[in-house]
């Protein structure tokens, strides 16, 4: 319109998502474990909490299976981001010096059961083995530096000791 006003329309809109292609798996998981057929809808129950989850004085959202489903994908994402924290603080005290060493394959063969075990300790429950295998890979792009130095002090020490 010409007049400077805006025509007011039914037209659905897009929302685009700046994510990996590991969390854009994460995410249609967690859409289908809390019973949405797509992640149109899921984010379309998001969108209608944060929009009408609690009115300016403070009543409860009018749809309270949106409530519940929301505060569910909100407790496990929690419980994926505590995963993914402890997989890296575990990983970095004891498999370190295995992957900079080894590698990633022979760090996830040796540790995968223990550091499964101690995520579950700490956050109640288990990541998959693909979770796993993509962390270790995460893991090790970003600590690069640091394994690289790790292992070229291993190397320079090796031949300190072979000089003497």
């Amino acid at each position: 319109m010409d007049d400077g006003t805006q025509k007011i329309t039914s037209m659905r809109q897009s929302i685009y998502l700046n994510i990996s292609n590991e969390e854009f798996k994460i995410l249609d998981r967690i859409a289908g474990d809390l019973g949405y057929v797509s992640r149109t809808d899921l984010f379309t129950s998001c969108a209608h909490l944060l929009l009408y989850g609690k009115t300016a004085d403070g009543r409860s959202s009018p749809d309270e299976y949106t409530a519940d489903q929301l505060a569910r994908l909100h407790t496990h994402s929690e419980k994926i981001v505590c995963m993914q924290q402890s997989f890296m603080e575990i990983v970095r005290e004891t498999a370190l010096p295995v992957i900079a060493m080894k590698g990633i394959a022979t760090a996830e063969h040796a540790f995968g059961g223990d550091i499964k075990a101690l995520i579950y300790e700490r956050c109640g429950m288990v990541p998959e083995d693909t979770e796993i295998h993509d962390w270790f890979r995460l893991f090790k792009n970003l600590h690069r530096a640091e394994l690289l130095e790790y292992r070229s002090r291993q190397f320079a020490a090796a031949l300190a000791g072979d000089e003497e």
